[in-house]
């Protein structure tokens, strides 16, 4: 079990104790959402954070050798942070409870 007590040098340190991963219709458009439960170091209490997955293609930005790229752009899939209002519970699926019930008013209906 880790001693927040022995790590007073950080201001702020959170466990991540359980994830969601949703998909969901925003906008018309079908996206991947995960919400984190998080507690925190110090009071035990927990909040959510939320990311959006997204589709990026990542391009060589220099010429290699000879003024050619030697790899060709590549496709990934990222997390990136999606704004939830925020929220404060005792327990961990309290929290994500809430978070899911922000997320489902922005779902198409």
């Amino acid at each position: 079990m880790i001693a927040p007590a022995s790590y007073e040098a950080f201001k702020h340190a959170y466990i991540v104790e359980k994830t969601v991963d949703v998909e969901a219709e925003i906008r018309g458009e079908s996206q991947m959402i995960r919400i984190e439960a998080l507690r925190h170091f110090r009071d035990g209490h927990y909040s959510t954070r939320a990311y959006r997955q997204e589709h990026v293609t990542l391009q060589p930005t220099y010429p290699q050798s000879g003024g050619k790229n030697d790899r060709l752009p590549e496709d990934y899939r990222i997390w990136v942070d999606y704004d939830l209002p925020w929220t404060h519970h005792e327990d961990a699926d309290s929290a994500l409870s809430q978070a899911l019930g922000f997320l489902s008013e922005r779902c198409d209906k």
